[in-house]
Parts: structure tokens; C-alpha cells; sequence
């Protein structure tokens, strides 16, 4: 698939910056340290994921706006929702570097952590997942209280 290939392309050049040693071989990277294909999917269940981060995300900005007295349009929540599509989808693609990452430093060790490789993968993924839904939260609370501020303000 066109998207998996250029993700894997843009995860080498992240492993190359980061000091791995790599080449990409279609939606496969080969990493030389380890001697090993690293393939890289994006399946129907990473989509759903993303998504259900997504509405997750616009869920509690509605609420919280919803509470707090701003009243925005569907426009924006639809931007709330394109926006945190794109982002939660590049954290993905941050997970797989992670993930690519860690197991690359492992060295000659990492056949033990492939054996563990389900648990650690759904471990660093729903880490990173939280820490990017927290951190739009807070950007958002963050945007939210500036522009009530300035409102006051400018009164």
C-alpha cells in the first residue's frame, strides 16, 4: 500500500537522524544492527484506534466547552476532529519510531523482546497515545483560558 510505503520512508529517515542504521524495502524497513524486517501496517484496527482517540478527544473539548460557557459551532468541532485525526495519527507513526528504536538498541538481546513484543507494543502505543490526547487537552484549556482572558480584556 502507497501509505505504508511512505510511512515506512519517513520512519527510516527518523531512524537515520536518530542513528540507526536502516534501509527501506517497500512497506518493510531493514534494520542492519539487528539483521532483522521490521514491516510496517497500518491496519483496520490502527484506524479505529486513531478514530476512537479522535472522537474521545472531541467528546471532552465539547464537554469542557459545554461547562465553561463557549459555545462553538459545528465548523470547529469539525476542525477539532480533522486536527486530532492528523495529530493522533503522526503519534502512530511516533509509536512504530519508538518501538523501531528501542528494540535497535536492544542489540544481539532482542530476540527476548520480540518474544514480549505484543505486551511492549500495546504498552508504549497506549502511552503515547495518552500522552498526546493529555497534551491536546491541556493546548486546549490553555487556548480556551487565553481567549476568555482577552475577551474580559478587551470589554
Amino acid at each position: 500500500m502507497v501509505i505504508e510505503s511512505w510511512i515506512a520512508s519517513l520512519l527510516s529517515v527518523l531512524l537515520s537522524f536518530a542513528g540507526v542504521s536502516c534501509v527501506v524495502e517497500g512497506s518493510a524497513i531493514y534494520v542492519f544492527s539487528l539483521d532483522h524486517r521490521f514491516v510496517v501496517t497500518l491496519s483496520c484496527v490502527d484506524l479505529l484506534g486513531i478514530g476512537l482517540w479522535t472522537f474521545m478527544f472531541v467528546f471532552v473539548v465539547w464537554v469542557y466547552s459545554n461547562l465553561g460557557g463557549v459555545h462553538m459551532s459545528r465548523r470547529k468541532y469539525a476542525v477539532f476532529s480533522v486536527l486530532g485525526f492528523a495529530i493522533f495519527f503522526f503519534a502512530n507513526i511516533f509509536r512504530m519510531f519508538i518501538e523501531i528504536f528501542y528494540v535497535s538498541n536492544a542489540g544481539a538481546s532482542y530476540v527476548t523482546y520480540l518474544v514480549q513484543w505484543q505486551a511492549f507494543e500495546e504498552q508504549v502505543g497506549m502511552g503515547i497515545m495518552f500522552a498526546t490526547f493529555t497534551a491536546l487537552l491541556l493546548g486546549f484549556h490553555f487556548a480556551l483560558r487565553n481567549q476568555k482572558l482577552h475577551g474580559v480584556m478587551c470589554r
